[in-house]
């Protein structure tokens, strides 16, 4: 796999100031050492400012080495809530000389600090160690502090994005020589610690040794890539926090503005078409391992934009339909004219049973049909492929040509509409005999999804939903309808127009305007249909006094793993700022 470098940018190195003698002496005199004291730094203090203390409990247990007027080696040294109590008697030897103290915490059982206990766990253990010379005859007041060092590495958004795990490499410790608290390195070996999550500020932290002159390698796996740098000859010192900034070397790829997206368009469409204004197709997408995928970096707003060379992505005229994915990050199209065209209309005119389109909102978008289409609508005209976090807000499609007209999707031809929603529109469709909220005309997947506040309005079969289910099945699961408004027929059902051979299974509606408009779910009825756990809601958003948000996500908890094992689903939150029954969880 090819690595990337990165920029680093060493953002502090943060010096850990305490306290230069860990031993405070007392003028109490006593004619055996007495040691108290069991503070120690709780972090790698950023400065002395922040620098915090805690205490260590009773029953902790450190190894003590002590040489001149008071002598011992690897003596075990309890602490009792009090002071440290040795499991052998400790003494003066004499009381006019020094004494040399070393102690650490916490006391390994084979009172052996070697690289095959200190990495019992993945990292290397975090030590700490108090050390002093000392008159004799005096109480001891131990002071500890950590032996290595820390590194901190903050991740940039970009390398954030789809994190899988972060590697850092360096020499393996050797050795601490518990009478001098001496750290030998590995000549030759060396340690790798890794770690799958950060934090949520994109941080993360590694002990590593207090050393100098020490190389230290990164290696981060995101985005589907290995990236990878180096720390050369750094050094670092006991207790001292270090800090680096990581963030990419090489240019994001995606569309950042209304002149990209017209761009991409003219690049998708037309394969003999290696460049437009400038831009390749490789400055809006990559390919790893044999998929490709286009990214939306921005919001864009086509209002005052010359839309002249704007055209849906596949279409028939270009007998292409999209066939990647596309990503758009969580980004807002707004104002958009989308083209009317012989075939499909929509932003995607077509897309295949590979393709996915993930992370997309049409906000304020219009579109008018005026000719033949297989499938017209604001985001996907003909769909085989994926819909997954997708929406369409406050836009408006009109038909003047006979086609199947929907919000999201013109036709979806067993592909699949997943925690996508349609709300605030206008589906409009004079000619047309089938339009619907989410779909005109489907068969496949419609799971996690919501139809409010849209006005649909056709000639004969239209819904909240879809506006006909053709003879292969549509599955619709824990959907919500809110204040539908359709054309007065008798063709008009709150979920489908027409359907046969098609399930409806835990979902919700509420019955506002049904005394002018028909209140079947399923308008003409045909065979084989199933409709199950479908339910009227209250006013205060509630069904048997539960509110529908939590009637859907445990339908997510409960149902969705046997279900559908392979899809992610967005979670529902209280809808009722907004007026609606339930809205998705941001993240």
């Amino acid at each position: 796999m090819k690595h990337h470098p990165l920029i680093i940018i060493l953002l502090s190195l943060l010096a850990l100031s305490g306290c230069t003698d860990q031993l405070v002496h007392t003028a109490l005199d006593d004619d055996k050492p007495v040691l108290l004291g069991h503070a120690y730094t709780r972090g790698f203090a950023e400065s002395a400012a922040t620098e915090q203390s805690s205490s260590l409990p009773a029953g902790s247990q450190i190894l003590l080495n002590a040489s001149g007027s008071f002598q011992t080696d690897n003596q075990v040294l309890t602490y009792t809530g009090d002071r440290w109590e040795a499991e052998t008697e400790l003494d003066w030897t004499d009381y006019a000389g020094t004494a040399r103290m070393v102690a650490l915490y916490p006391a390994h059982p084979d009172l052996t600090y070697t690289a095959d206990n200190l990495y019992t766990g993945q990292s290397l253990e975090d030590i700490l160690y108090a050390e002093g010379e000392f008159a004799a005859g005096k109480s001891i007041n131990l002071q500890f502090k950590h032996l290595f060092s820390l590194l901190t590495l903050q991740l940039d958004k970009a390398l954030q994005q789809d994190f899988q795990e972060i590697k850092v490499t360096c020499p393996t410790v050797a050795s601490i020589d518990p009478k001098t608290a001496q750290v030998t390195l590995s000549q030759e070996a060396l340690h790798t610690t890794s770690f799958t999550q950060l934090s949520s500020s994109g941080k993360c932290s590694f002990i590593i040794p207090s050393a100098e002159g020490m190389d230290v390698s990164i290696v981060i796996q995101a985005n589907g890539k290995t990236y990878s740098t180096e720390l050369l000859s750094k050094s670092f010192a006991s207790g001292k926090e270090y800090t680096y900034n990581l963030k990419t070397s090489e240019k994001t790829p995606g569309i950042v503005s209304a002149e990209d997206w017209i761009a991409f368009s003219q690049l998708i469409n037309h394969k003999s078409t290696t460049e437009y204004n400038g831009k390749k197709l490789t400055d809006f997408g990559e390919t790893i391992n044999g998929v490709t995928t286009y990214y939306l970096l921005n919001d864009i707003d086509f209002k005052g934009v010359n839309c002249e060379d704007l055209e849906p992505i596949g279409y028939a005229k270009t007998d292409y339909y999209f066939q990647d994915i596309f990503d758009g990050q969580g980004h807002v199209l707004s104002n958009m004219p989308i083209k009317s065209y012989w075939g499909t209309t929509g932003v995607f005119g077509s897309i295949e049973a590979c393709s996915i389109i993930k992370n997309l909102h049409l906000e304020s978008c219009t579109t008018k049909i005026t000719k033949g289409s297989n499938g017209a609508s604001l985001l996907v005209g003909c769909c085989y492929g994926t819909l997954l976090h997708c929406s369409v807000n406050n836009s408006n499609i009109e038909s003047q040509a006979t086609c199947a007209v929907g919000g999201l999707i013109g036709e979806l031809r067993g592909g699949k509409v997943i925690n996508c929603y349609v709300q605030n529109s206008v589906i409009s469709a004079k000619n047309t005999e089938h339009a619907g909220g989410i779909t005109g005309r489907s068969y496949g997947l419609i799971l996690n999804c919501f139809s409010a506040n849209n006005n649909v309005l056709t000639g004969k079969y239209n819904g909240g939903i879809s506006g006909r289910v053709s003879e292969y099945s549509t599955t619709t699961e824990n959907c919500y309808i809110y204040n539908l408004r359709v054309k007065k027929t008798n063709d008009s059902g709150l979920f489908y127009g027409t359907s046969s051979n098609s399930t409806i299974h835990h979902c919700f509606y509420n019955t506002l305007n049904l005394s002018s408009y028909s209140s079947a779910l399923i308008a003409n009825n045909s065979s084989n249909n199933e409709i199950t756990d479908v339910h009227p809601y209250q006013s205060d958003f509630t069904y048997n006094g539960t509110p529908i948000y939590q009637l859907l996500n445990q339908w997510i908890d409960e149902t969705a793993p046997t279900l559908y094992p392979d899809y992610i689903f967005t979670r529902w939150k209280d809808g009722g700022s907004e007026g609606l029954p339930a809205t998705f969880e941001t993240k």
